[in-house]
């Protein structure tokens, strides 16, 4: 069956569609007819908050947290998102799990991943879950204002083993062989995001194309020393066209003597082949997929050279004995994590990571690691938020179970009253999961939510009804 032919040179560049046709050939129309259908929307739940949030939804094959949603809600007004119970996330983009589970299966001792262009936080979030706890993952953005959203993102996550950092991709030169897989979510030309975002489409052009095939290779090109031999190049692009994917990836097989891996995938998922037979990729094209576009390939180091291991660095300053006693009160399982100052800031790194964390921070500017634990008044810790929502939170720390109105006065920092004789510092939660702090006083409460995690938007509290 044919689909109908549209008018489509008035929504889409003329070249962007010409492109399409000679990729696609016979396909095209299909192709170009599934731009105009809506978008889909899908959710990946965080394995390591319990939750029945979406429990009822129709699961993403490839992603065993996934889940496509019937409709849209309006998130920021849950609090189970705030508490980091979900993460929404293109559906397409998850395959990332599909192929890690795959690449992880062959490592038996610890795995450092990279996450390069890290923001705002979908990957990083995705690759965090199928990581042991002795792992380490460091999150990267270049651009200092989206580290920030990459950071709160993480935050609401709630593990330990992750570091984020704020660097160009060139300061990552001087950790030779640092890494045993390296994931680069490249930014590209958007062409996949073209029924999303509006603003990809007037962007777009042959030379913006052309633009960002040398700013992808000029990104690899800045990381491969800080890859193991034998460790795994992770590329991925939302672009449809040659250049950013198979021309980029035959380059750099070329540059570097990288072999393309085969991810074991089911015959019966509709995910298209790379247009180059000598390239072993996975596209995932609009007329087939639920989901956007998606250009991904994995590829491997040789193994010929040894890796070279790091000079020990000076360590970080140690917290006094008094100190340390206060905090480890706040965390479970606290023989297992070394507690560390930076600046006012109190961290707790966990003990296997430790030597990582040393060397990271003599190379890389570092936003975060670990869990901020909080900051001192005399021997005394005042708890950050992330110590709140970490899934490393002592049991013996005080909570008060909230309903859904007060949580969001909470989260809008409205004037919130409650019911209790408890007194000190208390995490409140929704349905169990944690949302943040307040102190609790004789007469009144301090509410602890940093103020830019605060929901601005209007809410009217008689009318809304427990929808999600």
């Amino acid at each position: 069956m044919q689909p109908k032919r549209c008018s489509l040179s008035t929504l889409y560049p003329q070249d962007f569609i010409q492109q399409i046709r000679t990729l696609f050939g016979e396909e095209s129309d299909f192709f170009l007819q599934a731009l105009n259908n809506p978008a889909a929307t899908s959710i990946r739940l965080n394995p390591f908050k319990s939750s029945s949030c979406f429990e009822n939804e129709p699961p993403i094959v490839w992603c065993e947290q996934g889940r496509y949603l019937s409709q849209r809600p309006e998130f920021i007004f849950d609090p189970l998102f705030h508490a980091g119970a979900y993460y929404v996330q293109e559906s397409s983009s998850m395959f990332l799990h599909h192929v890690l589970s795959h690449v992880f299966s062959l490592y038996e001792k610890q795995v450092k991943v990279l996450d390069l262009c890290a923001a705002p936080g979908g990957k990083s979030t995705l690759i965090n879950s199928l990581l042991k706890p002795s792992d380490l993952l460091v999150s990267n953005e270049i651009i200092k204002s989206r580290a920030g959203v990459l950071e709160e993102n993480l935050m609401k996550w709630g593990q330990s083993n992750v570091v984020i950092s704020n660097n160009d991709p060139k300061d990552f030169g001087t950790l030779k062989d640092f890494f045993d897989v390296i994931v680069v979510d490249a930014p590209c030309s958007g062409e996949g995001l073209f029924r999303r975002d509006k603003h990809a489409i007037e962007e777009w052009s042959n030379d913006n194309v052309a633009l960002c095939e040398g700013r992808q290779q000029r990104i690899v090109a800045d990381v491969m020393e800080s890859l193991k031999p034998g460790g795994f190049l992770i590329y991925s692009t939302c672009t449809y066209n040659r250049k950013e994917n198979e021309d980029n990836v035959k380059w750099m097989m070329e540059e570097w003597k990288l072999q393309s891996v085969t991810i074991p995938t089911p015959q019966e998922w509709p995910i298209a082949a790379s247009l180059d037979k000598d390239i072993i990729a996975y596209r995932f094209l609009p007329h087939k997929v639920t989901g956007e576009g998606l250009f991904i390939t994995c590829l491997q180091k040789p193994k010929d050279t040894e890796p070279q291991k790091g000079r020990p660095y000076k360590r970080r300053d140690k917290i006094s004995k008094e100190q340390l006693n206060s905090v480890r009160t706040w965390l479970n399982n606290h023989d297992d994590y070394e507690f560390v100052m930076v600046g006012e800031r109190v961290h707790a790194i966990p003990v296997p990571l430790t030597e990582s964390f040393q060397q990271l921070t003599h190379h890389l500017y570092l936003k975060n690691a670990g869990i901020f634990m909080g900051t001192f008044a005399k021997n005394e810790l005042i708890p950050s938020h992330h110590l709140a929502l970490s899934n490393v939170l002592s049991q013996s720390v005080q909570r008060l179970e909230i309903s859904r109105d007060e949580a969001i006065k909470y989260l809008r920092k409205d004037n919130l009253l409650l019911d209790t004789n408890l007194l000190g510092w208390t995490v409140l939660t929704y349905k169990q999961l944690p949302i943040g702090w307040v102190k609790l006083l004789p007469n009144r409460l301090n509410n602890y939510l940093p103020s830019h995690l605060r929901i601005l938007k209007d809410y009217t509290y008689a009318t809304q009804t427990e929808k999600i």
